[in-house]
């Protein structure tokens, strides 16, 4: 039994006791231990072998009893006994996405529920809502994920699979025989949907079986699907199909680079290796005299005489013959971002204070921010007036003073009216660094009333941004009717700038529409739209569709330096 595995049993053990309701420091050692033996570089078997259990941090004798016996017998008595108190049907509860153990602790002694039957109908009668700790929001949310228990997903928003890949990925990166480990396929390549969520890992092939069953026993593997001699199909948790592919180390290179995909990138890169005199296979390149030595991706691409693409731009339409020829964008990374020009805070519906912001943005590295609530018209998001406004100027002051490395915009996400005109006044509009434009109701207007009403807002002569161009929540709701190209157009004609927004429900505008607008020569934006600190680090997700629409540093504002992009804010508006 390995670390990883004893790790899970300890998790186990900690969920089983918070839904008893046990002792919660006895609980928390339980998990701070499967942390720690989840992290831990050296085999847990070794300090066993020499006695020294108790040497690690947090493990008391109790708990190096425990681990004996599960390295001598591969058994736990105390976990068996603890699977006989707590009802197997009650234990079920967990695999409800978002259900933990506290929840099931409090359903059970306050309604004795015990069965999933059980839990549906106390949810319809409205019983979940009134238990401490729950509430409305809560009770709907078990409603909606026991309705949907037994429908596999066919797809998840990128944000969700990402996650959940990441941190499998990182929990089978512990296993002492795992060599390597890589998310791939969709994923990897940062796709707005994910169908399933792949990995691959290379170890010896005498190790391949333990690895899928150590997999196999993951307290988020909710069924197995297939299992294969070197892979393995499974459900998640979460809904989300998941696979594992075992590979040899010195396949893994060409196998990273096979499963990344897409389909037409690889089989472009057969062609190209037959052109060089090679052979391309998921297991190989090989010359004339065998298998050529590939310590990376970058060795690969280099013998087919290639520059690297990356998984974001490998789509199988022209990529290799660019990366032949020299001419693949010099794509932007996270590192290029100076800075958020499109932040929320606790003035209209954020939930933290503009100081907050700026000292997370600090945190970051960031060069500068822009502080853009909502305004007067979008009234549940308690949307700024002209007086809020100025108010929260004497605030912005005060951070700027607070944040003297930072430069701090103030601006305003402005409402985009039925007819086109914003829902501030210009005169208020001119004393702003910054100013959104935006639609936030009369999603139903036909194309050509929407497509007018935006071009409106754009020909303002104090916006600068568009934000969220199509309207669309990911798996929520599709994009309004609206003309894109003729908005793209007048963009491109008025010098005004489209954002790439950065929050997973949106990525608005799409990799698609973001590579039109930079064909066209138009400005971009990559912001989170955040209401809150830790928001700020979607900004990845933004910075993927830039990377899968070819952007470079140029093409998107907040790359730019303070100074530069201060003079372009300027120039929008005439003012040199």
């Amino acid at each position: 039994m390995n670390n990883l595995e004893i790790s899970w049993i300890f998790l186990e053990i900690a969920d089983l006791l918070e839904i008893k309701g046990d002792n919660p420091f006895k609980i928390r050692s339980y998990r701070q231990a499967a942390q720690l033996l989840a992290t831990l570089d050296e085999d847990i078997g070794v300090y066993w072998n020499e006695k020294r259990l108790t040497e690690l941090p947090g493990i008391g004798p109790a708990l190096a009893a425990k681990i004996h016996e599960l390295l001598d017998t591969g058994h736990l008595t105390y976990l068996k006994e603890l699977r006989q108190e707590v009802p197997a049907q009650l234990r079920q509860f967990l695999s409800i996405p978002g259900v933990g153990p506290r929840t099931v602790h409090t359903i059970y002694r306050h309604l004795g529920i015990t069965t999933l039957e059980e839990l549906k109908a106390a949810a319809s009668a409205q019983q979940l809502r009134v238990l401490p700790g729950l509430g409305t929001k809560s009770e709907l949310a078990i409603k909606h994920a026991l309705a949907t228990m037994d429908v596999v997903p066919e797809r998840l928003p990128l944000s969700d699979a990402a996650m959940v890949a990441a941190d499998l990925a990182e929990a089978l990166a512990q296993l002492p025989e795992v060599t390597n480990v890589e998310v791939v396929g969709e994923v990897r390549r940062r796709e707005e949907f994910v169908c399933e969520a792949t990995l691959l890992l290379s170890a010896q092939p005498d190790k391949t079986g333990d690895i899928l069953a150590t997999f196999s026993s993951a307290p988020y593997v909710r069924q197995v699907l297939t299992l294969g001699s070197t892979y393995m199909t499974v459900i998640l948790g979460i809904g989300l199909k998941a696979r594992l592919i075992v590979v040899t180390p010195s396949e893994f290179t060409t196998q990273l680079c096979y499963y990344t995909g897409s389909a037409g990138h690889w089989h472009a890169l057969v062609a190209r290796a037959k052109q060089c005199n090679l052979e391309l296979t998921p297991a190989s390149l090989r010359g004339q005299d065998g298998p050529l030595p590939l310590e990376s991706e970058q060795d690969l691409y280099y013998h087919l005489g290639l520059d690297f693409v990356i998984p974001e731009l490998r789509t199988g339409k022209g990529e290799v013959l660019a990366a032949r020829h020299g001419t693949l964008p010099q794509v932007i990374s996270p590192e290029h971002m100076k800075g958020d020009l499109h932040l929320h805070t606790n003035w209209s519906d954020g939930r933290e204070s503009i100081f907050s912001l700026a000292r997370a943005a600090v945190e970051r590295g960031y060069e500068y921010i822009a502080i853009t609530d909502h305004s007067q018209r979008l009234k549940i998001a308690r949307g700024l007036d002209a007086q809020r406004l100025a108010a929260q100027a004497d605030e912005i002051a005060a951070a700027r003073a607070e944040f003297p490395n930072l430069t701090i915009l103030a601006g305003i996400e402005a409402d985009i009216l039925a007819d086109g005109q914003l829902d501030l006044p210009n005169q208020v509009l001119a004393k702003l660094d910054l100013v959104i434009a935006s639609v936030h109701s009369g999603f139903r207007q036909d194309e050509k009333t929407m497509t007018s009403r935006i071009v409106t807002a754009l020909r303002n002569p104090f916006v600068h941004i568009l934000a969220h161009p199509s309207g669309r929540l990911i798996g929520r709701r599709p994009t309004y009717q609206v003309n894109l190209d003729t908005v793209l157009e007048e963009a491109r004609l008025l010098g005004k700038v489209l954002e790439i927004n950065a929050s997973p429900e949106r990525l608005d505008l799409s990799a698609e529409w973001a590579a039109k607008a930079k064909h066209l020569g138009l400005k971009l934006a990559i912001s989170t739209d955040a209401h809150d600190a830790q928001r700020l680090a979607d900004m990845e997700y933004g910075v993927s569709v830039a990377r899968r629409a070819g952007l470079e540093a140029c093409d998107v504002i907040n790359t730019w330096p303070t100074a530069h992009l201060k003079d372009f804010l300027q120039s929008i508006r005439g003012v040199v």
